[in-house]
């Protein structure tokens, strides 16, 4: 791998060939994907989770009271 080094200003910048550029690229993917789990990951629902989901869902289709009636009902208002 031929590397040369430029310096613009106080900056230092590499040049590399873009196929030694694409190898690099195709390493440092292939070490990520082994070592760190990936963010879009899901993890397993437990019996916990899937029962709040069931009784959210039941609770969406339960007609709503008016926040006035609940404070009149609860002697607030």
């Amino acid at each position: 791998m031929t590397v040369q080094t430029v310096k613009l200003g106080r900056e230092r910048f590499v040049l590399l060939r873009e196929k030694d550029y694409r190898q690099l690229k195709a390493k440092a993917n292939g070490a990520k994907a082994r070592g760190a789990k990936p963010a879009s990951k899901r993890r397993r629902l437990t019996a916990l989770d899937r029962g709040d989901i069931a009784e959210a869902k039941r609770r969406e289709n339960e007609p709503a009271r008016p926040y006035s009636e609940l404070r009149k009902e609860l002697g607030l208002a």
